[in-house]
């Protein structure tokens, strides 16, 4: 919690397919002898059974930050805050709920006579409290489970309404740049494909249809896929890249096809969607499941990086496929494993300092030409416990490239880049997402932070997937868990040069996580991905959430007005080969 602060409006935009910017030149002056407490102020002890939920969740137009908690637990929830000045304040609450749920607040041993949480969505006075200036402590309690609530209000205003504090909404520094409305979508992929020198993108639906639009948000073109075999094609992100293969300056869009009663792999104009040139997809002829179909660009020739790696999960046979630019078939690896043993990407890093890619695809490593280097199948034999993320960074400090990764039940491991041995190893939950860098003041780096999961219990209303940070130092030892409690959601990591000045910025769900390894809420969506998307030197963070994508900026960025995706490595490296895995 910390004490009102102005800040932009944020700016939602519904209907039809456009962008929506910050428009607010000048921020409204703090509002006198107030105090917000927002429902996230409470996450650091969450209890078990506690909901973040969102306006769409909810079936409500607006909520404060986009979040609110739903109390599906008696424990009780406190913060503590610093009441600015003595005086007389009025509490406001934002709730909702049913005639059967409800909750009261405490301000340090004054409880509200009103309950709150037992209708629709409503602003609540909730009586006065005379406070000394200082520490405070806010108290949800006596609760009957299934509330919601969005913020708190302590205001020397008796007449505050909520439209008061709309302007309020998330930290000073967060500025809303652009928005977007788009299908449906975990996967969308970014670059230049009309040469403007500005940021496009291409959206791909879990059928594997595919859309493309500019930098102002106007659709281009769009591929529709076929249903012959099956509807949903795939639980996971469909296959899909931008990269500029023909060095004209605009990006091609290389992704899936059905032609003729075929599958095809096709380079396609990213201006209008006309074919270039295509090759057969790399799978068994149909039918056949669609499990891990991914893409990513490679550096498998002297030169800069121009090949394509397609990484194929059939179910029982996986191929892991390179073609040159103009998609002749390099190399072929196949494996005969189960469903997701292989995890559900494929990576080409520069392991070796040679200058070419290898390619790690789960527990494998292959050389440039598609050789196996080494295999890690004795530790990871089971198709569950298969490797989810990965990421590359020198953490023994040898001067070599070693890899982290995320393998599921089994946890987290550093292999040495080359030779697959085990530098250390630890559990945390099912270990899904990860970071690496020298983020803890105070702990030897760099460090590793894993996303755990966990599981709800089937035929409850507890939520299907939730997460919890573990913290662990460069020996792999344990330091810290946040919060108190997983919360729900299936989150990503983003980490970049949000400022603009060199330092880099870690963030998870909708947090900025701190030096202390905690969080603050810093977005009102879950974060997707982070990058020079403006071209300015700076790096901003991508959101996205039920066909809404937005990109956010630091309202005090350092921009150099150099765009770092002119770099050519940044590019593929820190743009084109995003994945939520």
């Amino acid at each position: 919690m910390k004490l009102l602060a102005a800040v932009a409006m944020l700016c939602c935009c519904v209907g039809s397919l456009h962008t929506c910017a910050q428009t607010l030149a000048v921020r409204p002056a703090p509002l006198p002898g107030t105090l917000i407490i927002p429902a996230s102020d409470f996450i650091q002890e969450i209890p078990k059974g506690v909901v973040i939920a969102d306006a769409g969740s909810l079936k409500v137009p607006w909520i404060y930050n986009n979040t609110a908690l739903v109390l599906k637990s008696k424990t009780n929830l406190q913060v503590r805050v610093q009441v600015p000045e003595a005086g007389r304040y009025t509490l406001y609450v934002r709730s909702q709920g049913e005639k059967n749920t409800g909750f009261k607040v405490a301000i340090n041993d004054k409880v509200t006579a009103e309950s709150f949480g037992r209708g629709p969505l409503s602003w609540q006075p909730g009586g006065t409290f005379e406070l000394p200036a200082g520490s405070a402590y806010v108290k949800l309690t006596r609760i009957d489970m299934g509330a919601a609530v969005d913020v708190l209000v302590l205001s020397k205003n008796a007449s505050l309404k909520e439209d008061d504090i709309r302007p309020y909404q998330l930290p000073e520094d967060v500025q809303l740049l652009k928005q977007y409305t788009i299908p449906p979508s975990s996967a969308v992929k970014f670059g230049d494909v009309d040469g403007d020198g500005k940021t496009d993108f291409l959206v791909l639906e879990p059928d594997f249809s595919a859309h493309v639009f500019n930098n102002a948000g106007k659709e281009l073109w769009a591929y529709k896929a076929p249903t012959e075999y099956v509807k949903e094609r795939s639980e996971f992100e469909a296959p899909g890249v931008l990269w500029d293969f023909d060095h004209n300056g605009r990006a091609e869009v290389v992704h899936w096809r059905f032609i003729d009663g075929k599958e095809w792999l096709v380079v396609a104009d990213g201006r209008t969607g006309n074919i270039l040139r295509k090759t057969a997809w790399p799978t068994q002829p149909l039918p056949h499941v669609y499990n891990n179909f991914r893409l990513a660009i490679a550096h498998l020739h002297a030169g800069p990086a121009n090949d394509l790696v397609a990484y194929t999960d059939m179910g029982g046979t996986q191929h892991v496929t390179a073609y040159s630019a103009d998609l002749k078939q390099l190399w072929q690896h196949t494996e005969h494993r189960n469903k997701d043993n292989l995890g559900h990407y494929v990576y080409p890093v520069d392991l070796n300092a040679d200058g070419l890619d290898e390619v790690l695809v789960g527990s494998l490593l292959l050389d440039t030409n598609g050789q196996e280097i080494w295999n890690r199948f004795d530790l990871l034999p089971d198709n569950h416990d298969h490797a989810d993320s990965y990421k590359f960074s020198d953490l023994n400090g040898d001067g070599r490239l070693d890899i982290a990764t995320a393998n599921s039940e089994t946890g987290v491991f550093v292999y040495d880049g080359m030779t697959g041995n085990i530098i250390w190893q630890n559990t945390a939950e099912h270990s899904q997402q990860l970071a690496v860098g020298n983020f803890l003041r105070g702990v030897a780096g760099p460090q590793v932070v894993i996303g755990g999961r966990t599981y709800g219990t089937r035929g409850t209303d507890e939520p299907g997937l939730s997460s919890q940070l573990y913290w662990f130092d460069n020996g792999g030892n344990l330091v810290k868990k946040w919060p108190g409690n997983p919360i729900n959601g299936n989150p990503d990591f983003v980490r970049g040069n949000w400022r603009g000045d060199g330092a880099t910025w870690l963030f998870w769900h909708k947090f900025r996580l701190s030096d202390a390894g905690t969080g603050e809420l810093y977005f009102p969506d879950t974060v997707f991905h982070m990058f020079d998307f403006t071209g300015q030197g700076a790096e901003e963070v991508i959101t996205l959430n039920q066909g809404r994508l937005s990109v956010f900026g630091s309202r005090s960025a350092a921009h150099s007005g150099k765009d770092s995706k002119k770099d050519l490595e940044y590019l593929r490296n820190s743009v084109v080969n995003h994945t939520h895995y």
